[in-house]
């Protein structure tokens, strides 16, 4: 059924209206939104009064949010929250809340009219407009269908006390009680179960991968000093902490009749109210409908890994992570839409992304494949299959669909921006034949794209590599002068510190650059107990690696010893940290302790030496 005119808070006025008595349970579907995979990001395309904006569809948030970025590039007047306390929870702490209203809001085909968002001064999202939450997802029962692209909105009708995990005729399915239903706390949150255990989960696509907190993790038993525990690293989110994480070994993990044994978790950070976050890992390896009509949640299992522990650091022998589905249920009786195979080219381009995030490339590029086939002049899948075709390491190929891709679409900035990184790659290992091509597509960017885009750091970086330091320079300055919160002028402060040093340029501006963008990002402390401390250990990484590539080339090795030192302790495996500390630690005279971290770092990342040496440092 189309409807053509459809408002929120009308139909979910409508939605949970007792019924007659029906013969038999239907599901009838009152939208279907496209989402494409991007990595383990799924991102629906709306729109904002008329223009295309991408949106990450994130069920773990209550409100639908945006970069203040995002509001600039739109014209939406963004005004102060209601009262002086509204902030936004994520991992990374909080950040204040300002409010838009959306003139024209295009949601499943119908324009919705003066819809709020939150607005952030902080750009979480990279290049998407901002995060699609509760107050738009949760209109009727959802069902999440992501492993083919598709989310499904869905209105039960004479379903009281039917299973609908309709699809579900020959296999078994899974249901968990849904708990907090009310329209202040409306994200789904249900129980599981770790090493026996009882959690409480949040179903997060917002989330990349599952994660389990620090404190819930001290509670089953399981610290990061526990054995078998590793450190992956320093990661962040909403909020302007950054915090660790780390791959830790469970005996178990249920919820509902799927159960993996002797499998890993990531555990850090923080998840607000909630134990654990089922990210979008889980979203993919499962089937899921959010009854919401009758508080519970119904889940079927895909195959493949449960949780996704693509860790390149990690055998993954050394992690079993499938999910044995053993729900015993009566088959649902539920009728409800029709095939899930797709018939068109934009069909084969959903399933083929999701295959691609599930890292199941064969499939994916014969997916894609299928949906260039059907539709050889669309841009956007010559681009994507290129993507996936880098990701498979066949560069001529992926090359190849850059090249058609930006032949169909001139001014597609994303085309331009993977092919002048593909050529970068080669440029890098020797071939210079190809910097004037690397120049046309930066310089092509560089006109393209809004001042205030976060392509511009990128932009930087690459110019600066090619050995153009003032055009580096001048993009980054352009992306700050339209960046006068502190939310996000960090990354920029930081990508200008670090040109510099590359470069031997400007050393003392550059010190001054790491240093302002160290006072605006402070971390969670390592305990986890959501505190905030200013050690320097507690710092950014990125940024104190930055600053310790500054102070070697000031040649205060005792001060850039200390900064890779603080950045080692927040991610032990950060490469350039662990060379520039050799390079330190060999011209103080501490040879031993220098070559140590020579060949740590090298045995990380491969070219890292070749990386410093462009750079004049060598041992």
């Amino acid at each position: 059924m189309r409807r053509r005119h459809l408002d929120w808070i009308a139909l979910a006025a409508t939605l949970f209206l007792p019924t007659a008595a029906a013969a038999r349970c239907m599901l009838e579907q009152l939208g279907v939104l496209p989402v494409t995979m991007h990595g383990l990001r799924p991102i629906a395309t709306l729109k904002i009064n008329g223009a295309k904006a991408p949106f990450l569809v994130d069920s773990g948030a209550f409100f639908s949010a945006m970069s203040w970025d995002a509001a600039t590039k739109y014209h939406l007047k963004v005004r102060p929250s209601p009262g002086d306390d509204f902030y936004v929870g994520g991992a990374g702490g909080e950040a204040r809340a300002n409010i838009a209203t959306v003139r024209n809001f295009t949601f499943l085909g119908a324009t919705l009219h003066n819809k709020s968002f939150i607005v952030i001064d902080q750009n979480v999202w990279g290049r998407w407009t901002g995060s699609l939450g509760q107050n738009a997802l949760r209109i009727s029962d959802a069902e999440y269908d992501l492993a083919n692209g598709i989310i499904r909105f869905i209105r039960p009708v004479g379903c009281k006390g039917q299973p609908l995990a309709y699809w579900a005729v020959n296999q078994p399915y899974s249901v968990v009680r849904l708990k907090y239903m009310t329209v202040l706390r409306s994200r789904p949150i249900a129980d599981a179960e770790i090493n026996g255990h009882r959690v409480t989960v949040l179903f997060d696509t917002g989330t990349e991968k599952s994660a389990l907190s620090l404190q819930a993790a001290a509670r089953i038993g399981i610290t990061p000093e526990s054995p078998g525990v590793t450190l992956l690293g320093t990661t962040g989110g909403v909020g302007p902490s950054s915090f660790r994480e780390w791959l830790a070994p469970v005996a178990s993990f249920q919820i509902g009749g799927e159960k993996v044994e002797h499998t890993h978790l990531i555990i850090g950070g923080h998840q607000g109210r909630t134990d654990m976050v089922l990210g979008e890992d889980f979203f993919l390896s499962n089937r899921i409908y959010f009854a919401y009509s009758q508080g519970k949640v119904y889940f079927t299992y895909n195959g493949g890994p449960l949780f996704n522990m693509d860790l390149p650091q990690f055998d993954k022998a050394t992690l079993s992570n499938t999910a044995d589905a053993n729900a015993q249920a009566s088959a649902p009786n539920a009728t409800g839409p029709s095939s899930d195979s797709p018939t068109d080219a934009a069909g084969f381009m959903r399933q083929g992304m999701a295959a691609a995030a599930m890292r199941e490339l064969p499939r994916a590029l014969a997916d894609l494949s299928r949906a260039c086939g059907l539709a050889p002049k669309n841009a956007e899948y010559r681009y994507l299959r290129g993507v996936v075709y880098r990701q498979d390491k066949q560069h001529a190929l992926a090359l190849e669909d850059f090249d058609a891709a930006i032949k169909l679409r001139p001014d597609d900035v994303e085309a331009h921006a993977a092919r002048a990184n593909l050529l970068l790659t080669r440029y890098n290992a020797g071939r210079t034949s190809v910097k004037a091509e690397i120049e046309s597509d930066l310089d092509t960017l560089s006109r393209l794209v809004r001042p205030a885009s976060n392509v511009r750091l990128a932009l930087a970086t690459e110019y600066n590599k090619l050995g153009h330091y003032s055009t580096a320079i001048d993009q980054v300055d352009e992306w700050l002068s339209h960046h006068p919160l502190q939310g996000d002028k960090a990354e920029g402060l930081n990508a200008r510190c670090w040109i510099r040093a590359t470069a031997d340029r400007d050393l003392h501006q550059a010190l001054d650059d790491c240093n302002h963008a160290l006072q605006m990002r402070p971390v969670v402390s390592a305990a986890g107990t959501g505190s905030y401390i200013s050690t320097l250990a507690s710092r950014d990484p990125a940024i104190l690696d930055s600053r310790g590539l500054v102070y070697l080339r000031l040649g205060r090795l005792a001060d850039a010893i200390d900064d890779y030192d603080s950045a080692l302790k927040r991610d032990p495996k950060l490469p350039t940290s662990l060379y520039g500390r050799g390079l330190a630690e060999l011209r103080k005279g501490e040879k031993a302790k220098g070559r140590v971290d020579l060949a740590a770092a090298t045995k990380l990342d491969a070219g890292v030496a070749k990386r410093f040496a462009h750079m004049g440092l060598t041992p």
